[in-house]
């Protein structure tokens, strides 16, 4: 029997880089409380950004499909990856600001630099490995699409 699913489970991120640097924000703000004074707009706004993460990272997840992102045997090219080589860090920075300004705390402001860099690391790491895999496939594709957004 074909395996007809859009979806594939493996495909949906786990932001280690995010979802550690989220906790050390957390415990940063219980220690030493560093609030975002603002109105209620701020949150919105997060609350915003959370849902738009969500929507980029199902939506990358989607377009993938049968893929398997961490061995991939072809390049995905369309929807979100037409215009971004790395949808899924863009989501997940999105909704890590998102929550920065839902929960009101400076620390994850400024602890955005740190996901920054190592999310940048990570995906120029991917870049080399992609670059191995498929060649000159690859490089055409990276020259025709940004890294973020």
């Amino acid at each position: 029997m074909k395996d007809t699913r859009r979806w594939r489970w493996r495909n949906v991120p786990v932001p280690e880089v995010h979802s550690a640097i989220i906790v050390v924000g957390l415990v940063l703000n219980v220690l030493w409380p560093w609030p975002i004074t603002s109105t209620v707009i701020v949150r919105w706004v997060g609350g915003s950004l959370v849902v738009l993460g969500v929507v980029l990272a199902a939506w990358a997840t989607w377009t993938a499909g049968r893929v398997d992102l961490e061995h991939p045997e072809q390049l995905v090219t369309s929807g979100p990856y037409a215009v971004s080589r790395h949808p899924m860090y863009v989501a997940w920075t999105l909704i890590y600001l998102g929550v920065a300004l839902v929960l009101k705390t400076w620390w994850f402001l400024v602890l955005l630099s740190i996901v920054g860099v190592l999310i940048d690391r990570e995906a120029r790491r991917e870049e080399t490995s992609l670059e191995e895999a498929f060649g000159e496939a690859y490089r055409t594709y990276r020259h025709r699409v940004r890294r973020y957004f």
